[in-house]
């Protein structure tokens, strides 16, 4: 008697899309479900995500995949989950009831905030404390705390936030009524009608709430912040039992396996197992991460330490830097008219054989690794009587490949790792042919691009079926991932140099616009 074919649904929630892929065992995408997401922006510096839509759009997403792939909801004997990391709620354990919507990653209400704890005199006690402690020690740990400084984009110092100015939650939190969880813990949460309130390393890695060095909760930060251990979730191995789905949801009790944040989830469906592998996800913002193995990298230059997942006794730590404007640069390109799609954006860069001297810096949200300056503005700087769109156009995907040289460039220095040769990417943008080989031929250095873009997805059925016994080990998973184009370096790089050079100084131009 033949053996009943696997299905796993995979979730990947983004700050603008939801989907949910239905794969079989061969990592064929067999149905698929996709919601518009949408931030909430209340006044200047926050956004949110109402909790109430997401969870719509989340189970009409996965009850669309699994329709069209046509199946009954008994027939996925799995669920894998990744999701945008540090974005958080806090509800009450008893009454279920948000307290607020989610704050998500980029919500900047808690700048002055951050900025008034690191002047402060015990932080710089706290922080010279650390440093004295390594001196004698040697301990990157405590080298690592005597450098720290909480940014505005940590869950923690936004969760410090709304223990100060959320009415209710500071005092239900001293008698144990309130929970803390980021997007996937809220979800399990919902999902299980609260029999589970947990969360994986990858995801509670990046709220600076968990402790790298000593691989528990970070009770320092939490102590000084003043929160409650007791509000946070369990944490729970990347691929591991997170539950089954109540009944009611989706007419089936689908087996929770496997939660991951978004670019952990990307470099796993990558298969980057092994240390100095590199993928390269460009989406709204571009993200580079590297697979350290048991190596914790300091984090210097806006390069920082994270863990990629936890499945047994393997706990695989990364190296990761991002920058904010990748697919908003060519939605702008897109709204100022420079071509009609954003793949004809590569068909109007090659009509020119240069950018005319024409610069871009793509800073619409500052400028993150290795020059780390939030009050830098975006620019377009050289223009002439004898300039064109395509110049324009031209110039604008040039910055983005250029940003990603910067960021590979500090990353490889600060590793410590020696990288593998070629680099793996996903994301809609890495579609743009122009940018891949122009970055292929800045670093030379051969590029993969896969058939399926949607990488997190497919991490997250990688891992949600290694839970569920569908794969028994990562080695069954390199030939299910399949790729659409290699990018070889051509001789460019002579060419570029004064290019570079030039677009630099216009970077230098750029600085502190808004201070």
């Amino acid at each position: 008697m033949a053996t009943q074919e696997a299905y796993i649904a995979a979730i990947d929630i983004g700050t603008t899309t939801l989907r949910c892929h239905i794969y079989n065992e061969k990592a064929e995408i067999k149905g698929i479900g996709v919601q518009k997401t949408s931030v909430h922006r209340p006044s200047q510096g926050m956004v949110e995500i109402l909790p109430d839509v997401l969870w719509e759009k989340f189970t009409t997403a996965v009850k669309d995949a699994i329709t069209q792939a046509k199946l009954e909801p008994e027939q996925v004997v799995a669920m894998g989950i990744s999701t945008l990391r540090a974005t958080f709620i806090t509800w009450n354990r008893e009454t279920g009831e948000p307290y607020h919507n989610f704050i998500c990653w980029n919500d900047t209400r808690a700048e002055k905030l951050a900025k008034t704890i690191n002047q402060s005199a015990s932080f710089w006690c706290l922080r010279k404390g650390s440093k004295l402690v390594h001196i004698f020690s040697r301990m990157q740990r405590f080298e690592a705390g005597s450098i720290f400084q909480f940014m505005s984009l940590y869950a923690s110092i936004k969760l410090y936030w709304v223990l100060l100015n959320i009415p209710g939650v500071k005092e239900d939190a001293l008698e144990n009524k309130v929970l803390f969880g980021t997007i996937e813990t809220w979800l399990v949460w919902k999902l299980t009608k609260g029999k589970v309130h947990a969360t994986d390393l990858s995801n509670i890695a990046s709220t600076s709430l968990y402790d790298l060095y000593n691989k528990s909760w970070n009770t320092i930060h939490m102590r000084y912040l003043g929160i409650p251990l007791s509000m946070m979730p369990e944490i729970k191995d990347t691929s591991g039992d997170f539950g089954e789905c109540d009944p009611e949801v989706f007419g089936a009790s689908i087996p929770i396996r496997a939660v991951v944040g978004d670019q952990q989830g990307s470099s796993f469906g990558q298969c980057c197992f092994r240390e100095g592998e590199v993928k390269v996800t460009m989406g709204t913002g571009t993200f580079l991460v590297m697979n350290t193995g048991s190596k914790i990298c300091l984090p210097v230059n806006g390069v920082y330490p994270t863990i990629g997942w936890k499945i047994g006794d393997e706990i695989v730590y990364q190296l990761e830097c991002q920058d904010t404007d990748a697919g908003t640069v060519i939605e702008w390109g897109l709204q100022m008219g420079l071509y009609e799609t954003p793949a004809k954006s590569v068909e109007v860069a090659n009509s020119v054989e240069d950018a005319g001297g024409v610069c871009f810096v793509p800073a619409f949200y500052g400028l993150q690794a290795p020059i780390n300056d939030y009050h830098a503005c975006c620019s377009l700087i050289g223009l002439r009587p004898s300039t064109t769109p395509a110049h324009i156009t031209r110039a604008s995907l040039e910055s983005i490949a250029f940003r990603l040289v910067q960021l590979y460039n500090t990353a490889t220095k600060r590793s410590g790792t020696k990288v593998r040769p070629g680099l793996r990417f996903d994301g809609g943008v890495s579609n743009n042919d122009f940018i891949v080989q122009l970055v292929s031929n800045l670093l030379v250095q051969k590029i993969d691009r896969p058939c399926n873009l949607d990488m997190s997805c497919l991490g997250a059925a990688f891992l949600a079926g290694l839970g569920a016994g569908v794969w028994k080990s990562k080695e069954e998973l390199i030939p299910l991932r399949a790729t659409q184009a290699i990018f070889e370096p051509e001789e460019a790089i002579k060419k570029y140099e004064p290019i570079c050079r030039t677009w630099m100084r216009a970077v230098n131009r750029s600085l502190n616009w808004y201070v």
